[in-house]
């Protein structure tokens, strides 16, 4: 009879902690889930503590030299974290950034993705090698005298840091290693064009030039050659085909992004100047945008 009695208490104690066991379990979703639904800047924040669910791009980025950047996390609730990385590897580094967290893995992959791809399937490719297309563009861009788009400081939490992912080196940032800007739609030419010039100098950079080149723009040029000690300009610093072709060092079919081809690049999102000068504006992705 004893050891009847004896069986019964362990069985309901048993139970006892099977209960209190799924109550935690329970309170630590709900903490999860409304930590994660209600805070979405602490859950960036925390995102260096996920692991990588992978990392996109679209195809022929180095062709035009634009690479739009997707990196996911996966966060404790199986939701998704991403940051998107608008980067220019010719010239002006980090153009555009922002982010998304909490985002279900089938809003993700259906709608997410081919949103941000416009409709055209972006190629996977290895969290090393978005690392290195990421902050190798940055780190030239800031050799140039460019700083990266003002959301970094929080997007970069999406990322891991600079040196923690192993560099291939093959990725070749400028054309040919030589800064060459292409103007993006809304961007201040004249500033660019200036920052290029002070801090390459006239002749170490090209400048192909997105419908019209803003105005006074050789005056500029001759203004700098003059107080660099150079001689006038003879001619345009107008990049063209002929050009090039000339010069024997890149020819007109070597894919560089031209304005006659801009329809067959990716579409950009944010202008040089916006990333400096506009006001502040929410970084966060939310469906449908």
């Amino acid at each position: 009879m004893a050891k009847k009695q004896k069986r019964k208490q362990q069985q309901k104690l048993q139970r006892a902690l099977q209960k209190r066991t799924q109550r935690k379990k329970k309170l630590v979703q709900r903490a999860i889930h409304e930590s994660a639904s209600e805070r979405p800047a602490s859950m960036l924040r925390r995102a260096r503590e996920f692991p990588f669910l992978g990392a996109w791009v679209q195809r022929d980025w180095q062709q035009y030299g634009i690479a739009s950047m997707i990196v996911a996390r996966t966060q404790p609730d199986d939701n998704i974290t991403f940051g998107r990385f608008l980067v220019d590897t010719f010239c002006v580094g980090l153009k555009d950034t922002f982010y998304g967290v909490n985002v279900e893995p089938n809003q993700f992959h259906n709608d997410a993705l081919p949103r941000l791809y416009q409709g055209e399937p972006p190629i996977s490719v290895s969290v090393e090698l978005a690392h290195e297309i990421i902050y190798g563009a940055i780190e030239f861009a800031e050799a140039i005298g460019f700083r990266p788009h003002r959301l970094f400081n929080r997007t970069r939490n999406i990322l891991d840091t600079a040196d923690a992912q192993p560099r291939s080196g093959v990725i070749e940032f400028g054309h040919g290693g030589v800064p060459t800007y292409v103007p993006a739609p809304g961007d201040n030419q004249r500033m660019v064009l200036n920052r290029l010039v002070e801090n390459v100098g006239i002749g170490n950079f090209n400048y192909v030039p997105a419908g019209e080149p803003p105005e006074g723009f050789e005056e500029l040029f001759q203004q700098n050659a003059q107080a660099q000690g150079q001689p006038p300009i003879p001619a345009s610093p107008i990049w063209t085909p002929e050009q090039q072709a000339a010069q024997g060092d890149v020819d007109s079919d070597s894919g560089l992004w031209v304005p006659n081809q801009q329809t067959d690049a990716p579409a950009e999102t944010s202008s040089v100047e916006e990333a400096e000068q506009q006001p502040e504006r929410s970084a966060l992705w939310v469906p449908g945008t």
